[in-house]
């Protein structure tokens, strides 16, 4: 890929980072943020042009110019839940973010959603379900969405399932833990591998845009998949409560008919048997 196209990536986490080293080595020019200092030079080593960026809703707005100075601007975000001024932060960023587009270079925005703008309405939602977010991340990231489909830009809204993956292993969930409710239900999930390998997709072709689910096909209920995740990782196992209330299957429909995408992680349960037990 040319390396004259600039990639800015708002949010440089556990999500953020390898997405941005994989695009690197497609050849593209990286600028990504973060609210650690100490990560800078760390992004630098990686051939990442870092910024330190920090959002509030009643601190000084951050200088985002040189960051705007891109072809295509991914938002990976997260709604900071264990921060008390967290929800009113991320507010302040989709607000300041929409207001730095108009004269900028960038024109496509790929925005990481989540499928909790979905309720638990015990059937199968896919992307052109109705939004009906139960909790208060999913109300703001609707609210997100909405302001980011008002600017005159091409949009492309990821909404993706639960992430899991190195550093995230989904064994620690609900380990040791007794009578957790929906034991039955089906779970969604997605794997990093897959997050970046479509997020990259959406970079390299440019005519998606609107919403795209994105959650691993198969969907074993809670009980199983987290059991067995805690037995791998050696950890105490959980104890569930054998029904099924609320719930939903995510369906990436449009995924698969317009790219034709195939996962890698597409069995949750084959590739909790591949991993290596911890004892």
């Amino acid at each position: 890929m040319s390396d004259k196209v600039t990639i800015s990536i708002l949010g440089c986490g556990w999500l953020g980072f390898p997405l941005a080293t994989s695009l690197i080595a497609e050849g593209f020019h990286v600028r990504a943020t973060t609210t650690t200092p100490a990560k800078l030079a760390v992004f630098e080593q990686t051939g990442i042009d870092p910024y330190l960026v920090q959002f509030s809703s009643h601190g000084e707005r951050p200088d985002l110019k040189n960051l705007f100075a891109a072809d295509i601007l991914i938002i990976a975000v997260p709604p900071g839940r264990r921060d008390p001024a967290g929800f009113e932060n991320y507010r302040e960023m989709i607000k300041q973010v929409c207001s730095c587009l108009p004269g900028s270079r960038v024109s496509r925005i790929i925005y990481i959603s989540s499928t909790a703008v979905y309720s638990d309405n015990n059937s199968i939602v896919d992307d052109y379900t109705d939004v009906a977010p139960e909790s208060e991340s999913g109300k703001l990231i609707v609210e997100a969405e909405a302001l980011l489909r008002q600017q005159n830009i091409s949009l492309a809204v990821l909404r993706l399932s639960g992430l899991i993956g190195p550093g995230r292993m989904p064994g620690k969930f609900f380990a040791g833990k007794s009578e957790i409710p929906g034991g039955l239900a089906p779970v969604n999930l997605i794997h990093l591998d897959d997050v970046i390998a479509i997020i990259r997709y959406f970079v390299l072709n440019p005519k998606t845009a609107g919403v795209y689910n994105a959650c691993a096909p198969s969907h074993p209920d809670r009980a199983s998949f987290y059991t067995l995740a805690a037995r791998k990782e050696g950890l105490p196992l959980p104890q569930f409560i054998l029904e099924k209330e609320k719930w939903k299957i995510i369906a990436s429909h449009r995924l698969k008919a317009e790219t034709g995408y195939i996962f890698k992680v597409p069995s949750l349960m084959n590739w909790l048997n591949s991993l290596r037990e911890d004892r």
